[in-house]
């Protein structure tokens, strides 16, 4: 039997109300692994998603999002930043992300200004996903046209949140 859209979503909820903290993100992780080899689901949700995001569902009660991310440029990569107080997981559908993890190695102390080391590099490939908790600073690059799900603690455009520039140690709130 194949496995939904609408079930992965049941599954996040109850993952949720079962422990709203990592081990119920980790869940969430565990369950989108299983969408993402349903090929149905793919062509349905992400064959068309060239750029940009398309929300796929939002769970009124624990207010997390589920969207459908593309591109169809090579060689498109992101630059370093968090989720503010949400976190997110990532999912392969088709082409490949390398996901970089960075840490923040100065004191915060100085507004606006941040030093990061690159801690890991790793390829994210179709029928994957990763979870990048609250605070974790990381960044994305496409070697190809790609097309993922990711699903969102809340609405990342109506929270603080920001981008780092490593190589002129600077940081800078994205929204809102």
């Amino acid at each position: 039997m194949t496995y939904t859209l609408e079930e992965f979503c049941a599954d996040a909820h109850n993952a949720m109300e079962n422990d709203s903290g990592s081990a119920g993100r980790d869940a969430i992780r565990a369950h989108l692994e299983k969408l993402l080899v349903n090929s149905d689901f793919v062509h349905e949700h992400l064959s068309t998603q060239s750029s940009g995001k398309t929300l796929l569902y939002h769970d009124q009660e624990f207010d997390f999002y589920v969207m459908a991310h593309g591109t169809d440029a090579g060689n498109r990569k992101g630059k370093p930043h968090d989720h503010g107080a949400s976190w997110a997981v990532y999912g392969q559908a088709t082409g490949m992300t390398n996901m970089t993890i960075w840490h923040r190695v100065d004191d915060g102390d100085q507004p606006g200004h941040a030093e990061l080391a690159e801690h890991e590099t790793f390829p994210l490939k179709p029928g994957h996903a990763a979870l990048f908790d609250t605070g974790v600073i990381h960044s994305t690059a496409h070697p190809e046209p790609a097309r993922w799900v990711r699903v969102t603690g809340t609405d990342l455009d109506t929270i603080e949140r920001y981008a780092y520039d490593p190589g002129r140690q600077v940081m800078k709130r994205m929204t809102p």
